[in-house]
């Protein structure tokens, strides 16, 4: 159980990823790489996964609420800025891929490449939150929801169903790959994945398994579509766990419930309590979801069955969840 009470005096930095699917020169210069054969996967190329609808508007309105104890945020962009975005504001840093791919790895259109990279951030803090633009805060978090008092990061992590891993997308295959890594290097399979929300990370964990695997972190930077046998951010947190240089805590529906009694009540009235939440966008009733899981974190997942509606649905329930301008915003 995390030590709530742990008084954490070191700076925690937070980093999103954040891209303008609709900006025409972008669209542009993606198209121009787009692959047309069978050598990336499907889901690695549908404009689902670049589709901006505001969604970090109202992440940072949640920072600023849930989280104001963030010490800096870097947005990593593809030379692009949000319209609304405050670029003068004393906690905001705009980060250009050109600050931290390799000249030769770039246009790229690949979170896992961009994210191969992370720790190369000018200023970056040693300790380190990494999130997504619909990514947000729903629940008021403290340092102590991310690390430990000695520094060390606590990796939430899901249930992972290996046998099927295979026969799905990118995204479970590249997890797969990266659980099968770590038990070659520490002879611990840890058959967990991502909670696909905030994520904590030690800028030297980064940095120590870059070195140990430099060639495969090198291959994925200069991937501009995600691929099959890519790096991903998870064999960072998922070789802590295994060499206990950080607190593992699964994810599930009764993270924030104590006991047997606890677990019962919660299970016959429906209403549980968990870390975090990922809710695809074309779930029929946001507020039931929020309602039933209580998270501490949410994810809007966007997703190639979603559609415009759904957007313009989330825009209204992210609206009412976080109404007030944020320091942020010009």
């Amino acid at each position: 159980m995390m030590n709530e009470t742990a008084n954490i005096t070191f700076p925690i930095d937070l980093v999103y990823l954040w891209v303008d699917g609709a900006d025409p020169v972008w669209r542009a210069k993606r198209n121009q790489y787009m692959p047309n054969d069978d050598s990336r996967a499907t889901e690695s190329v549908i404009d689902a996964r670049w589709i901006e609808s505001d969604e970090l508007l109202y992440s940072l309105r949640s920072v600023e609420r849930h989280a104001p104890w963030i010490n800096h945020i870097y947005i990593i962009t593809d030379g692009q800025c949000p319209k609304w975005l405050d670029v003068n504001h004393p906690k905001i840093s705009l980060i250009d891929h050109r600050q931290i791919l390799p000249e030769d790895a770039l246009p790229t259109f690949n979170s896992h490449a961009i994210e191969s990279c992370i720790y190369r951030i000018p200023g970056l803090s040693e300790h380190f939150i990494v999130g997504n633009d619909a990514t947000l805060f729903v629940a008021d978090v403290e340092p102590t929801t991310f690390f430990k008092e000695d520094g060390s990061p606590i990796v939430r992590l899901v249930r992972f169903n290996r046998r099927k891993a295979q026969r799905k997308g990118n995204y479970t295959r590249v997890q797969y790959h990266m659980q099968d890594l770590v038990n070659e290097k520490t002879g611990e399979l840890i058959a967990l994945a991502p909670h696909h929300n905030f994520d904590a990370y030690r800028k030297s964990d980064f940095e120590y398994c870059v070195e140990m695997m430099k060639e495969a972190w090198h291959n994925t930077s200069h991937h501009r579509f995600r691929s099959d046998d890519d790096m991903q951010r998870s064999f960072v947190a998922l070789y802590a766990v295994a060499s206990k240089r950080a607190e593992l805590r699964k994810v599930g529906r009764y993270n924030r419930i104590r006991g047997v009694v606890g677990r019962v009540g919660a299970f016959v009235s429906n209403q549980y309590a968990s870390d975090s939440r990922c809710m695809p966008i074309t779930s029929a009733d946001y507020q039931k979801v929020m309602r039933k899981y209580n998270p501490l974190m949410l994810c809007m997942n966007d997703g190639e069955g979603a559609t415009n509606e759904d957007r313009q649905r989330m825009v209204s329930f992210l609206k009412g969840l976080f109404a007030e301008k944020s320091s942020f915003e010009v």
